[in-house]
């Protein structure tokens, strides 16, 4: 019944007019579809905004803990090693470095070894500067078959 109603009103419509309800039916899905899609659009752009700020809070408190984390190990090295030779040593024996000297050179410190990896290394020079009286000056590193001789002058 209702599709005999709707075929006669179908064929009583001139040609303008249905025209005009078929832009119309098919254009009414795209407008609902794009007010959709930048609806979802906002969202995410809002989630991203949020996350951007999330992450550099993070950020800030994770660098905050570092820094009290550097604070804590400088004050424990000063305070078990007040000799700077002595902190060197000790740190030396944590990683495996071959045939680590010592010693002094035109009136500056340095320390010299072989290590197997620039992972050892560096790591020893990060807990090096954790003492509060040495400062790294310089570096010299030469490849060698496998290994790597290190040279640092410490001030």
């Amino acid at each position: 019944m209702i599709k005999i109603k709707l075929l006669d009103f179908w064929g009583s419509l001139q040609t303008n007019e249905k025209k005009i309800i078929k832009i119309v039916l098919f254009l009414l899905p795209l407008i609902i579809i794009s007010i959709y899609l930048g609806d979802i659009s906002k969202k995410i752009s809002a989630k991203k905004l949020n996350l951007e700020i999330a992450k550099t809070n993070f950020k800030y408190v994770y660098d905050k803990a570092l820094n009290y984390q550097k604070y804590t190990l400088a004050q424990n090295a000063l305070s078990e090693y007040p000799e700077i030779n002595d902190f060197i040593f000790a740190e030396s024996k944590l990683y495996p470095l071959i045939e680590f000297q010592l010693g002094e050179e035109g009136g500056a410190m340095f320390v010299s070894f072989k290590s197997k990896s620039a992972v050892n290394y560096s790591q020893f020079f990060e807990s090096l500067v954790n003492h509060p009286g040495i400062k790294i000056v310089s570096v010299s590193i030469t490849p060698y078959q496998e290994l790597y001789q290190v040279k640092a002058f410490i001030r």
